[in-house]
């Protein structure tokens, strides 16, 4: 699978579910519309960074879509190895079912270091022309940070936050 022709790409930025206002089933289902004109336009890589909350709802979002579009690509992008290890496990269980279901998996280290989740959020800018979020505009956190790096890249940026 080739992806580094990024204009058939697009990545996934957002909170961790304590910072998600909106019912998750709500946001699913946001998801999964935009997702699907996403494809419309041509959209067939898309990357999650596999965080608890928004990540692994948008991954999820996407395993569903691609049941009914075929050709379309789940890259689990990992910090690192043992990202899941302090997650609910509600979402432990979600995590492994996404990473079955991912098409490709980049695992970036072997362990957590300080800046890994910037190392991250910065693969998912520089390999998706554009950004399909889900942030409050507060201006901190991993979020904050990708949508900064994004607007620098000059990427198209789809906010979800109502």
């Amino acid at each position: 699978m080739e992806t580094t022709d990024i204009s058939k790409n697009v990545s996934f930025t957002g909170h961790r579910s304590g910072r998600i206002s909106q019912p998750l089933s709500w946001l699913y289902a946001d998801m999964v519309s935009e997702i699907k004109r996403l494809y419309s336009f041509g959209y067939r890589n898309f990357f999650s960074g596999m965080a608890e909350g928004g990540d692994l709802i948008f991954a999820k979002a996407v395993a569903a879509v691609k049941k009914e579009y075929t050709d379309m690509k789940l890259i689990a992008v990992i910090p690192f190895r043992n990202q899941s290890g302090y997650y609910t496990m509600k979402y432990k269980t979600l995590y492994q079912q996404i990473l079955r279901e991912a098409d490709k998996t980049v695992v970036l280290s072997e362990s957590y270091y300080k800046g890994c989740f910037h190392r991250r959020n910065d693969y998912l800018t520089d390999y998706a022309e554009v950004i399909l979020a889900y942030w409050d505009k507060r201006p901190y956190g991993g979020a904050y940070y990708t949508i900064g790096k994004a607007q620098m890249l000059n990427r198209t940026i789809i906010n979800l936050y109502k």
